[in-house]
C-alpha cells in the first residue's frame, strides 16, 4: 500500500485516511489533502479508526494474498486482530500496529510436534528478530513462504550452507542459529559428562 494519506482540509476531526478507506468519498476532491503519514500526523492529524486496523488491511489485499497463497501452497486465516499462516515447516502469526500502521512477524515456538492449524492462536509465538516490520501483508506472506523454503533446503543439507543457495538475508540468521545450535549441543555434551562423573562435576564448579 502507498505511504499517503488523504484528509479533509476542513473537518474540525482532523482525521486521515488510507486513499482506499470509503469515507473519503465524502470529501470533495477541492477539500482533499494529500500528505504521507508523518507529515499528517506533524500537523495534528489523527489515523482513522475504520481503516487503521488489520480487516481493512487485510480486504484490501485479500485477492492478492488468496492468489500468492495457492500459488505457493500456504493456508492462512484471520482470527480477532491477528492472521495466521501455515506452511509446510511451521505456523506464524502477523500482528497489525496501529500506531507504527506496520506488521510484525510471529513464528511458532518449536515443541517437536506438528503445529495445528485448527486453533493457532493457542500456539505460542516469538517475534522473528531478523525482519522489524513489514509494511504489506503480501510482504510478509513472501517472507514467510522464502524463510521456510531456505529452511527445507537448509534441512536438506544436514545444514551444510555451502550446498545451497541462499539469500543473503538469511545468511547472518542461518549462521547465528548454527552457533546457537552448536552451543547448545556442547552444553548438553558437558551436562552429560558431568552427570556421568561425580569428580567431573565437581570440577565444573571450580
Amino acid at each position: 500500500m502507498s505511504n499517503a494519506r488523504v484528509a479533509s482540509l476542513h473537518s474540525g476531526e482532523r482525521v486521515y485516511h488510507y486513499p482506499e478507506c470509503r469515507f473519503i468519498k465524502s470529501i470533495l476532491p477541492k477539500n482533499r489533502l494529500g500528505q504521507s503519514r508523518r507529515d499528517m500526523e506533524r500537523s495534528g492529524y489523527r489515523p482513522c479508526k475504520c481503516c487503521n486496523t488489520m480487516k481493512f488491511r487485510m480486504e484490501k489485499e485479500l485477492g492478492n494474498l488468496q492468489r500468492y497463497s495457492e500459488h505457493k501452497e500456504l493456508e492462512f486465516k484471520m482470527i480477532s486482530d491477528a492472521i495466521y499462516i501455515r506452511t509446510g515447516m511451521s505456523c506464524w502469526k502477523i500482528v497489525y500496529w496501529t500506531d507504527t500502521q506496520n506488521f510484525s512477524i510471529f513464528h511458532r515456538n518449536h515443541k517437536g510436534r506438528p503445529s495445528s492449524f485448527e486453533h493457532p492462536e493457542k500456539e505460542q509465538y516469538h517475534r522473528q528478530k531478523d525482519i522489524r516490520y513489514v509494511r504489506s501483508l503480501i510482504g510478509a506472506f513472501m517472507y514467510i513462504y522464502k524463510h521456510d523454503e531456505f529452511r527445507k533446503a537448509e534441512t536438506a543439507a544436514n545444514g551444510n550452507l555451502g550446498r545451497i543457495r541462499i539469500d543473503r538475508k538469511y545468511q547472518a540468521s542461518a549462521r547465528r542459529r548454527q552457533r546457537r545450535q552448536q552451543a547448545r549441543q556442547l552444553d548438553d555434551l558437558f551436562r552429560k559428562i558431568e552427570n556421568g562423573n561425580e569428580e567431573y562435576r565437581k570440577l565444573s564448579f571450580c
